[in-house]
């Protein structure tokens, strides 16, 4: 009986990890919402204020990632993330997937972020490495 329960409970945690793999927001659809909503007035004034909060910390996070890379996995890179309207993010992609942006996702997933002009907001950033 004991078994069995176990067996049980591990298909369940891998059914929760398969239906958090399936949420999983395509990353083109992803990059051209983002691309979108940085077109509007809003997108326009709240890129402004992105930018402005990233120099307290991505500076710190890519020299941290950098370090020890070889130049040629050094390369420049999108970061979306889909921000929630308390400033959290909701969802973290990178474009291309490169080490130095996974070494930094736990930077970009714990960050705060303004509040966006609506709920689920996608935003692109670049991060130039050169």
């Amino acid at each position: 009986m004991r078994l069995r329960r176990l067996a049980v409970l591990v298909l369940l945690i891998l059914a929760a990890g398969a239906a958090a793999e399936e949420q999983k927001t395509n990353p083109t659809v992803a990059r051209e919402t983002a691309e979108s909503n940085a077109k509007t007035p809003a997108g326009r004034r709240y890129q402004s204020a992105l930018e402005s909060s990233l120099d307290s910390w991505l500076r710190k996070a890519m020299e941290k990632c950098i370090k020890g890379v070889p130049k040629e996995d050094a390369v420049s890179f999108d970061v979306l993330v889909r921000i929630s309207k308390t400033g959290g993010a909701e969802e973290v992609a990178f474009e291309p997937d490169t080490s130095v942006g996974r070494c930094a996702e736990r930077d970009f997933r714990d960050a705060k972020y303004p509040s966006p002009p609506e709920a689920s907001w996608w935003v692109k950033i670049p991060v130039e490495l050169h």
